[in-house]
């Protein structure tokens, strides 16, 4: 029993050490799946760079934004998707927001890049949840007011990128 449950035990530690299919680890400022790696650091007073790593083909990126009144943003969940026929990898991260009202502690805004090459394609305020899983290039489902809040706008010439968030309007 001791020898199963050792054997359990480094199983797991070993499962944790080396992200596989599917699994993604969430440790302080980064986040790490089987094929990318993310870092959010620092740059300065209310901004902060996120680096992309496509630990496939070695590629490395960097983007850097206004930190909504922090420069220390933590990523919260990292989901990987087709939008209008592109894969993409949206990252929603938590700012600590410093408001002097307590029930607003932070803020969570959501920014998309394409899985292929790492293009940064557009950022949204709120978390991936609030992001309808159908696109503008679809017909309108039936429980359309039963949607999330955020939709994808699909830019036909692509000079843009291949989608735009779109909060959607209430009828």
């Amino acid at each position: 029993m001791r020898i199963a449950l050792r054997l359990l035990a480094a199983l797991l530690l070993l499962g944790l050490a080396s992200p596989s299919v599917g699994q993604t680890i969430f440790d302080g400022p980064s986040v790490e799946s089987a094929e990318l790696r993310v870092e959010l650091r620092p740059r300065g007073e209310d901004r902060f760079a996120i680096y992309l790593t496509d630990k496939t083909t070695g590629r490395q990126v960097d983007y850097e934004f206004d930190g909504e009144g922090a420069n220390d943003p933590q990523p919260f969940l990292m989901v990987e998707g087709r939008y209008c026929n592109t894969s993409v990898i949206l990252l929603t991260i938590e700012f600590p927001w410093r408001h002097s009202l307590q029930q607003y502690t932070r803020v969570l805004d959501t920014y998309a890049f394409r899985t292929s090459d790492l293009a940064y394609i557009d950022m949204t305020a709120g978390p991936v949840t609030d992001i309808a899983l159908v696109d503008s290039s679809e017909p309108e489902a039936e429980d359309m007011s039963m949607q999330p809040p955020i939709l994808v706008e699909c830019i036909s010439d692509h000079v843009d990128g291949p989608f735009r968030f779109e909060m959607k309007t209430r009828n």
